[in-house]
């Protein structure tokens, strides 16, 4: 699983690479203040929000049927590679880390964003 983690976040900072550099370097050094400069304390509700908003955004996951009660499996049907896509989104989305250990505990979106919720360098 680390291993499927460590290509898809490649290929996203790849991508994300490509993507600022079509910009002025104005742009790009903009874009990067902003990401560093985000808040460090964040609220239960704007974690779900984004929690949420990443979900729907994937393009294998039915928006209408994200919820905070959304079983990965049962409701979302997510596989294996799926789940691994989005764990690898949301430590890219809250700047964390979730270690294998913690995520292939998660069952459901609310495990998820509790998990997110507690971690101390969620931003």
């Amino acid at each position: 699983m680390q291993a499927a983690k460590t290509t898809i976040r490649l290929l996203r900072s790849t991508r994300s690479l490509a993507m600022l550099e079509n910009y002025p370097l104005g742009s790009r050094a903009f874009a990067q203040s902003a990401l560093s400069s985000a808040s460090t304390s964040i609220d239960k509700q704007d974690i779900t929000d984004r929690v949420f908003d990443l979900l729907r955004s994937s393009p294998f996951i039915d928006p209408a049927k994200v919820s905070s009660a959304a079983d990965f499996k049962r409701d979302l049907e997510l596989d294996i590679l799926d789940s691994v896509q989005v764990m690898a989104a949301a430590e890219e989305e809250f700047a964390i880390e979730i270690p294998n250990s913690e995520a292939d505990k998660f069952t459901n979106t609310s495990q998820l964003i509790e998990y997110i919720v507690t971690h101390p360098q969620a931003k």
